[in-house]
């Protein structure tokens, strides 16, 4: 039986290696289209797995993992939360690669930042349990989508923001008036700049969403103690089991 689960996720595997080299390389090459058309169709098969099926079934199924459990059960809409977030504005953006408005492109981005952390974060977390994401992919595969969705999250980040949005040419005109939206001087601004000022913008986005969270009776920590009071897992406080 052993085998045969391990016959099962050895496919899984390597569609998750494909998804993550694609992922890379489309970045290197610095065309997001270059692909096949097997190549396009499975990475937005990729996209819906990962960053939509993967996650509701993980959050539908968090707790079945007996004594472990990924996230405290208590504190666990934080999670789902931060997740529909970073995943909306992921498919946001893939809607609005070509749009001009600077507002929509910072918002989308800053959520899909937060993603990239969240993913970051999860992952990490996750980590003692890839083996059986592995062996039994039916029964635990969301165990490496945060992996996974780190890298096409980090994807559509990249592309969404490799070019200026917004024709050079009208900036001259507006300079001329003595004012420039400070959403088109963000725009402008190369990607190193663009991701610091991401970064701040994040952390009021969080911090938004910690008080949302918190008016509805959640802690002010809740997302902290989601990954802390688990059990069982990377983040896990030791030698603790929350109920």
């Amino acid at each position: 039986m052993f085998f045969l689960l391990l016959l099962i996720g050895i496919p899984y595997v390597i569609y998750i290696l494909y998804v993550i080299i694609t992922a890379i390389r489309t970045m290197l090459r610095n065309d997001k289209n270059k692909l096949s058309v097997y190549g396009i169709a499975s990475m937005l098969i990729a996209d819906v797995i990962f960053t939509v099926i993967a996650p509701a079934i993980g959050f539908c199924r968090f707790d079945a993992y007996g004594p472990n459990m990924p996230f405290a059960r208590h504190h666990v809409i934080s999670i789902i939360l931060l997740v529909m977030a970073s995943s909306l504005s992921f498919w946001c953006a893939r809607l609005t690669a070509e749009t001009r408005m600077p507002l929509l492109r910072i918002l989308f981005s800053v959520g899909m930042l937060q993603g990239i952390l969240l993913c970051f974060i999860t992952t990490i977390h996750f980590m003692n349990y890839f083996v059986l994401g592995i062996i039994f992919p039916f029964e635990g595969f969301e165990l490496l989508c945060p992996l996974v969705a780190f890298f096409l999250l980090i994807r559509e980040f990249y592309f969404y923001n490799k070019t200026e949005s917004i024709s050079a040419e009208l900036l001259p005109y507006r300079e001329m008036l003595g004012f420039i939206p400070l959403p088109l001087k963000i725009i402008q601004l190369s990607m190193p700049k663009r991701i610091v000022v991401y970064s701040g913008l994040l952390v009021i986005a969080i911090a938004l969403q910690v008080a949302f969270l918190y008016a509805f009776g959640q802690d002010a920590d809740s997302i902290v103690k989601a990954f802390r009071e688990s059990s069982g897992f990377i983040f896990s406080k030791p030698y603790s089991f929350y109920p």
